[in-house]
């Protein structure tokens, strides 16, 4: 019964968003920039970007 209790609480707290926000705050070190890196990587590789253009996005980051 505390099991069903405990699981209708995480669904609840799942569906209203409030689950993610309570796992999202746990790393406040993240800002997104290792993201962002990755994200600018992938387009100078596939030929998206030009050399200058990359690296004016590199040293903004």
């Amino acid at each position: 019964m505390f099991a069903l209790l405990i699981l209708a609480i995480g669904f609840y707290l799942y569906k209203t968003g409030d689950l993610q926000k309570f796992f999202g705050k746990t790393d406040p070190q993240d800002t997104g920039d290792d993201q962002a890196r990755k994200i600018i990587d992938l387009r100078y590789a596939a030929g998206k970007l030009s050399e200058e253009e990359y690296m004016k996005l590199k040293n903004l980051i």
